[in-house]
């Protein structure tokens, strides 16, 4: 019996040790046959139809944005010899020639790799590139680029001490934050001044990229002593925060602003959120009665609120992963301010380069205390609930942040999942009826696998190739199945493997479901 027999014999598990086998002796894992089982029906998925509507633009000097119109699971991008799989109708090509035209081919890819007539696109990045994009902003433009772009100065990070690298992008590296949270608190505060041109006050802007579906930003102006406190999901009192996420852009403001009724006409984009592994620019514009989020100079949402203060302190806030770019301001010139925020959870001796001290308390209600420490004051004694803020001299250095290691490079991915309803609308965890078909929706979230199999009850009822034109890519499969024919009990468990390419250990997802 030859492995390939051996593995249809004995199901997925042997196929995976089949295929890590085989590599071991130097061949390649063999091309996964179809099979399906009586009882099982594979809902048909539609040709993958060729992009339309390109669409260029450029963040930087040697970059290309390029984007399309589709609803295929992923694409396959070409370019000056390169080969790249995106989950979405959008991709940046970094690392070019400014001054030459590159041609870019895109195609559509299904769930099974099957792939579209390519549409084709060509554009020169310096055309594209719009360099008064930081006109408006005052001071030096942070670009979060190197091992020690975070400079202890100008930022406090609140975030786990593994979640910060860098990945490659271009000919340079990026802030890649894999955590499920983590926030950037700028020492360098916005003076809101008389306004602009375009008729700001002040502005913060900011340029980052998604890293998955869930991926969430929020940009926060605090007014004093917010800054201070920790990251929570609470709105503080009078601020005003930018909150995208991948299905949109909006601006939410603490309700007791006061408001204004100014209108905005919104701006013409087909996007106006994030997008995994493509660089946006997003701008916080404060108008005296409004405050409005741009999205690549593109107005995408506004509240007709007026801040109050005059003076405020952003925070950049990343759930779900991301990658940070870049970050500037604009108002009145302000300089850094050093600060150290140290929780009082025991006793705390008083730098001696400090020109200033503060005690900062929260209680409830959104209220916070602070209160002036002499710099005499020695030892500061522990307390609930407060932080000792210290304010150092312009040329400290008042902690160290984490110094960003090399990632890979590469998109993201996740973990399989499985979905299970009855076609009555029935769900798990309530019993599903033994009559009639379920649709078992299998979600595979990874790229470079060659195929998919799906197990009930330790029995294999099918298995899909997904390479059938080149690389898989993410993408959705589903199945009718009829429980009768397939012999189910009073509950049944499901099991879907997704199988690596290159012959390694499968990546398992499993379900339990109730018949009644």
């Amino acid at each position: 019996m030859d492995r390939r027999t051996l593995a249809g014999g004995l199901g997925g598990l042997a196929l995976v040790v089949a295929a890590v086998v085989a590599l071991r002796t130097g061949d390649a894992p063999g091309t996964l046959k179809r099979e399906i089982a009586d009882g099982v029906e594979v809902v048909a998925s539609q040709e993958p139809a060729k992009p339309a509507n390109p669409r260029t633009r450029a963040l930087d000097v040697d970059a290309l944005q390029v984007a399309w119109n589709g609803s295929a699971s992923a694409y396959e991008v070409r370019w000056n010899g390169n080969v790249q799989l995106v989950p979405t109708p959008e991709v940046e090509l970094p690392g070019l020639d400014p001054d030459a035209e590159t041609s870019v081919e895109v195609r559509a890819v299904s769930a099974t790799g099957r792939r579209s007539e390519p549409l084709l696109i060509s554009a020169t990045p310096e055309d594209l590139y719009d360099d008064r994009w930081d006109d408006q902003l005052v001071g030096q433009v942070d670009r979060f680029d190197g091992p020690e772009a975070l400079d202890p100065r100008k930022w406090r990070v609140q975030a786990e001490p593994e979640c910060l690298g860098l990945r490659p992008f271009g000919q340079g590296r990026r802030i890649d934050v894999d955590c499920p949270t983590a926030a950037f608190q700028s020492n360098t505060p916005v003076r809101f001044g008389m306004p602009a041109a375009d008729g700001a006050t002040g502005r913060a802007v900011v340029s980052v990229a998604g890293a998955v579906e869930s991926s969430h930003v929020r940009l926060t102006l605090l007014p004093d002593p917010w800054q201070y406190l920790e990251e929570t999901d609470a709105q503080p009192k009078g601020s005003v925060s930018l909150d995208v996420t991948t299905q949109g852009t909006r601006i939410i403001a603490d309700p007791d602003l006061p408001r204004t009724g100014r209108q905005i006409t919104l701006g013409d984009s087909q996007t106006t959120g994030l997008v995994a592994g493509v660089r946006h620019r997003w701008e916080m514009r404060v108008l005296p009665d409004a405050v409005v989020a741009l999205r690549d100079g593109v107005v995408v949402a506004y509240e007709p609120v007026a801040i109050t203060e005059r003076l405020v302190h952003p925070r950049i806030r990343i759930d779900g992963g991301g990658f940070l770019d870049a970050f500037g301001v604009g108002g009145v010139p302000e300089r850094v301010v050093p600060t150290e925020v140290i929780p009082l959870e025991r006793d705390v001796e008083l730098p001696q380069d400090a020109v200033a001290a503060k005690l900062v308390s929260s209680v409830p209600g959104r209220q916070v205390t602070v209160s002036e420490l002499p710099l005499t004051t020695g030892k500061v004694a522990a307390a609930q609930q407060a932080r000792l803020v210290v304010i150092r001299k312009p040329e400290s250095r008042p902690q160290a942040l984490p110094r960003l290691s090399d990632r890979p490079g590469g998109m993201k991915i996740g973990a399989p999942r499985l979905h299970v309803v009855h076609e009555d609308g029935t769900k798990p965890p309530q019993p599903l009826p033994r009559k009639g078909r379920v649709l078992v929706t299998a979600e595979v979230n990874a790229i470079g696998h060659r195929g998919i199999e799906l197990e009930l009850d330790g029995k294999r009822i099918a298995a899909l190739p997904t390479d059938e034109q080149g690389s898989a890519v993410p993408g959705r499969h589903e199945f009718w199945l009829d429980t009768a024919a397939l012999g189910v009990g009073s509950s049944a468990r499901l099991k879907l493997g997704v199988l690596p390419a290159d012959g390694g250990e499968a990546v398992i997802a499993e379900t339990v479901f109730a018949l009644g």
